[in-house]
């Protein structure tokens, strides 16, 4: 392995994309299947690929950051002690300006989710917001397979939530929440699940036992839920248990309303119509609700029948206002 490590590693600075290629996927997958032989030669290998994150060539870049995520492959010693290098590459990799494809930004959450698995706190605590503030746009993103790991990461981004990152966290799930919730009932199943499993993964950090139940029984995996009942009854529970949030999450919601994807734009309102018609009488005051009412009859003139049908389902709800 040495002798075949020193033989490629010149390759890295060869004037040919496709030899470049070969050599920096040739070297992740060493890392990845433990054949880096000694101590040594992954600190070689690590070298080379950290040497190359500003290659010309984005397949070149993409590969050394999957090399980078694959140090979770050789146990926590190793990570801990190149955990502050590669968390860096990985902030850098999601942002590389010359992604057209995201598939750089897919390589390095992937990378993320993998590498905190085996990571302290502290290591992570310096960044964390940091991190989730990167991922928060890719959630929107047009593939689905960066949606889903954007989702996948912020679920393991809890593992540190529950220390003394906690309030900072928190603060990020609730900005994050709305989100998470429309995109579980998103057109891609792997985002579907992804966003099961980030709620379940933050649902004990929540200030609510019955959110919480919720969560854990029904998201799972390789099972459909009914998304007009379940969010139905989670309503009820975000009013009981975190009504101060209420407002924040019905403003949330209207910003969805201009989203590209016609799913997306009917989950909204109809959740928007949820907090709102289940919102008790004598709390009316705390929504901005001319605002809110405004948005929902511009709906009504949506070019999607089905957010039309939402949008009228939603103002249904709202016969006390």
């Amino acid at each position: 392995m040495a002798r075949l490590v020193s033989c490629l590693t010149p390759t890295l600075s060869n004037l040919y994309d496709p030899q470049r290629v070969v050599v920096a996927g040739f070297l992740a997958e060493l890392v990845n299947q433990r054949c880096a032989g000694d101590l040594t030669q992954v600190e070689v290998i690590m070298n080379n690929l950290l040497g190359r994150m500003v290659d010309s060539s984005h397949e070149v870049r993409m590969l050394c950051v999957r090399g980078l995520g694959n140090i979770s492959s050789l146990g926590s010693s190793l990570v801990q002690k190149y955990c502050t290098t590669v968390l860096s590459a990985m902030m850098a990799g999601m942002d590389d300006k010359e992604d057209p494809e995201d598939d750089i930004t897919l390589e390095s959450m992937s990378g993320l989710s993998k590498i905190l698995k085996e990571i302290a706190e502290s290591n992570v605590r310096p960044i964390l917001v940091n991190i989730a503030l990167r991922i928060r746009p890719c959630f929107e993103k047009e593939k689905g397979a960066v949606r889903a790991a954007a989702f996948q990461l912020f679920g393991n981004l809890s593992r540190f939530g529950d220390g003394p990152s906690k309030e900072p966290f928190l603060e990020q799930i609730h900005t994050n929440f709305v989100s998470i919730l429309l995109h579980l009932n998103d057109e891609d199943e792997e985002v579907k699940k992804s966003c099961k499993f980030a709620l379940r993964q933050f649902g004990p950090l929540l200030s609510s036992s019955a959110m919480n139940k919720m969560f854990q029984q029904y998201l799972i995996d390789d099972k459909d839920i009914s998304y007009g009942e379940f969010m139905y009854d989670l309503s009820k529970i975000i009013i009981t248990d975190i009504q101060s949030k209420v407002n924040f999450y019905v403003m949330g919601n209207v910003s969805f309303f201009r989203s590209s994807w016609v799913m997306i734009r009917g989950n909204a309102a109809m959740f928007a119509g949820f907090l709102l018609g289940n919102l008790p009488k004598d709390h009316h005051t705390l929504i901005s609700k001319d605002h809110v009412c405004g948005a929902l009859i511009q709906l009504l003139k949506d070019p999607a029948p089905e957010v039309r049908q939402k949008a009228a389902e939603a103002i249904s709800l709202l016969y006390e206002y």
